[in-house]
Order: C-alpha cells, then sequence, then structure tokens
C-alpha cells in the first residue's frame, strides 16, 4: 500500500510540473516560434554530457502544446492525471 501511495505522489506531482510548464506556454505573449523553441531544445539535449532531464521534459510539453491534445476548457494538471500523461514521458 506504502508502493502505492509513493507512485501517486510522482505522478502528481509530474502533473503539477506539467500544469505549471504547459501554462507558461499558454500565459506567455512573447514566445519564440514552436520550430524555435523546439530546435534550441533539441540542441540543450544533443550538447549535453548527461540526460537532460529539464529539456527533455519541456519537449514533451512542448509538443502536447503544439498539437493542442489538452481541451481548452481542461487544467493542465487534470488533463495529466485524466490520460496519465507520465506513462507516455520517458
Amino acid at each position: 500500500m506504502l508502493l502505492l501511495v509513493a507512485c501517486e505522489s510522482d505522478n502528481e506531482h509530474f502533473c503539477a510540473r506539467y500544469q505549471y510548464v504547459y501554462q507558461q506556454l499558454v500565459d506567455e505573449p512573447d514566445l519564440p516560434t514552436y520550430t524555435e523553441m523546439k530546435q534550441k531544445l533539441l540542441a540543450d539535449l544533443s550538447a549535453a554530457k548527461q540526460d537532460d532531464d529539464q529539456a527533455k521534459f519541456m519537449l514533451f510539453i512542448l509538443e502536447d502544446w503544439h498539437s493542442e491534445m489538452k481541451p481548452q476548457h481542461e487544467d493542465g494538471r487534470e488533463f495529466c492525471m485524466r490520460v496519465k500523461r507520465w506513462q507516455y514521458y520517458q
């Protein structure tokens, strides 16, 4: 039972981070283009000597944002929990 609670907590943490980053993409009026952001994140990943989790996470959410997966009326955290986005993050 304790293991289940720990997993749930990790998933909730993932979805809270997901919501925060997704909302930044929605709210920021002066963002670079999708292509520019993606190229920068891919370059960051390529240049990283170790696994760059921040860039990988940002790229994951950037793709969701660009594809408009999340319904506009739904909160990012709720969407993440409902569709279990953590299962698709590698």
